[in-house]
């Protein structure tokens, strides 16, 4: 009796686990429940899945996002994790301009409060939901700014430039509520919507690029 009360003291006594939430891809994403959003007479970067469980995106003069709603209500998460790696790179582009602002790869962590104003908006647009955290591959400097596209309501992020080297997995992990307070000023509520994006269409180039193992926690 004494084991078992000391047990039912610890289990109440230890934290809860954090949970993790892995991204599902599969060999077709339309059944993992990823959707596109395309833009007014751009052509669409294309997305597969290869043998490996990585999403292969490659943009032939295109661009457009691939996204996933992660559940019907914003789930917290502290933290984001991912490997990426570039195949084909383009070439430095100015990320702080909305001309010319072509990127490898782009990540988006689109956070939503839960209110009817909120899922309305996303009816429009997963990134209009709420503020928006875009973490990126491109651009020949390191940005932490304002979108911008959409300035008040999101933020670029660059994780790595065009020099970094290519052909190798490179792993990224994020801290989402920091990245958010820092950029909003107020704490984060729960991610609504993931999303990952090539572009191409300003340089009219073609480039590709892998990423895999996407995970909120």
């Amino acid at each position: 009796m004494r084991v078992l009360l000391a047990v039912l003291v610890f289990l109440l006594a230890a934290p809860p686990a954090q949970a993790e939430v892995a991204i599902p891809v599969r060999p077709d994403l339309k059944t993992a429940g990823w959707e596109m959003l395309g833009f007014n007479d751009i052509p669409e970067t294309t997305f597969r899945t290869r043998d490996t469980g990585a999403v292969e995106i490659a943009a032939e003069k295109s661009s457009s996002v691939l996204y996933k709603k992660i559940a019907d209500e914003p789930v917290p998460a502290t933290r984001l994790t991912w490997d990426w790696q570039v195949i084909d790179p383009l070439p430095a582009t100015d990320l702080s301009k909305t001309d010319g602002d072509d990127r490898v790869l782009s990540v988006y962590v689109a956070f939503s409060d839960g209110s009817m104003a909120s899922k309305l908006k996303a009816l429009m647009s997963p990134l209009m939901a709420g503020k928006v955290l875009n973490y990126v591959w491109g651009g020949g400097e390191a940005l932490d700014m304002p979108h911008p596209h959409f300035p008040d309501s999101g933020r670029l992020i660059v994780r790595r430039t065009v020099d970094t080297p290519t052909e190798t997995w490179l792993s990224e992990s994020v801290n989402l509520k920091k990245d958010y307070e820092r950029a909003f000023g107020e704490a984060a509520p729960g991610v609504l919507y993931i999303g990952i994006s090539g572009d191409s269409d300003d340089l009219q180039t073609t480039f590709e690029g892998l990423i895999r193992n996407l995970r909120l926690e």
